[in-house]
């Protein structure tokens, strides 16, 4: 009963059988609603409207009638509805898949002042890009609703208010960039990742994928925040645990080449001599004369 009052804050005069094909997450500020088994048949009935703004993420393409305009969601970009303002959902065969976004307009606004923006935005069906981080806060949300583990309130809250931050950003195109601190964190996390595997083949795409970069962009950031190429920097550190053992262990030089992810002793003083002008085994006899 509680939590169908915060939906009807949100949403409106809706029912529990209209939304039986629709999975709820409510705080007291914010509600997420996905269908799961088929559609909403609030969503469907002819100029409804709520009392919050809404937002559409969609996860297919669908079709909104926002007054007498026609307007496709798309995925990629999510949808922006005023509160008050008569729409309904289109139909479809296939069930619309999206994430609905309420949001309690005075939360809206309290938050949208600290951007200096006094006015409410008219939002009939606007398209806007969504940044990468939206997603992740809202199955957070989601999370958090579902379990309700004991703080949840105090967490709801604070997701709240990151969603309701993130979709102002998003509207007036304020959007947060990677920054070079996100940047340096993803590129330590490839390194250390290096690190523990040294003895392995490990491929540039495989990096890109622990920074959850593609190839290219991963490669570009890399050598910016190390001066070197990915696959350069792992043999330097091959290298250099290589020197290591040469000088501290009686292990033979095909031992060390495997040991250090080269996969032969020719590959490894090729290497070692490209880069010290010397063979392991003279570097080795130097050291410990």
């Amino acid at each position: 009963m509680e939590q169908m009052e915060q939906i009807r804050k949100l949403v409106g005069n809706v029912n529990k059988e209209q939304l039986r094909h629709i999975d709820c997450f409510v705080s007291e500020q914010v509600g997420l609603f996905m269908p799961v088994s088929g559609p909403c048949f609030y969503a469907l009935t002819p100029e409804h409207t709520h009392p919050s703004y809404m937002f559409i993420l969609p996860f297919s393409d669908q079709t909104t009638v926002v007054g007498n305009r026609s307007v496709v969601a798309r995925q990629g970009m999510f949808q922006a509805v005023s509160p008050d303002i008569p729409h309904h959902e289109v139909f479809s065969e296939a069930c619309s898949r999206y994430i609905a976004i309420m949001i309690e307009p005075e939360f809206f606004m309290q938050h949208l002042s600290a951007y200096s923006i006094n006015q409410a935005p008219v939002l009939l069906g606007t398209e806007y890009p969504v940044s990468l981080n939206l997603l992740p806060k809202l199955k957070e949300f989601m999370i958090e609703a579902d379990n309700r583990l004991p703080g949840a309130k105090a967490v709801l809250d604070a997701i709240s208010i990151e969603i309701c931050h993130c979709i102002i950003r998003n509207i007036y195109r304020m959007d947060a960039k990677r920054d070079r601190i996100t940047n340096r964190i993803e590129i330590d996390k490839v390194i250390e990742f290096l690190y523990s595997n040294i003895s392995r083949r490990i491929t540039l795409d495989e990096m890109a994928g622990i920074a959850n970069m593609s190839a290219s962009h991963f490669a570009r950031l890399f050598r910016e925040e190390t001066g070197k190429p990915p696959i350069e920097y792992l043999n330097q550190i091959r290298i250099d645990r290589a020197k290591k053992l040469l000088l501290e262990s009686d292990r033979t030089i095909t031992q060390i080449a495997i040991e250090c992810g080269f996969n032969s002793s020719s590959y490894l003083s090729s290497s070692f001599y490209k880069q010290l002008k010397i063979s392991p085994s003279e570097f080795r006899k130097n050291l410990k004369k």
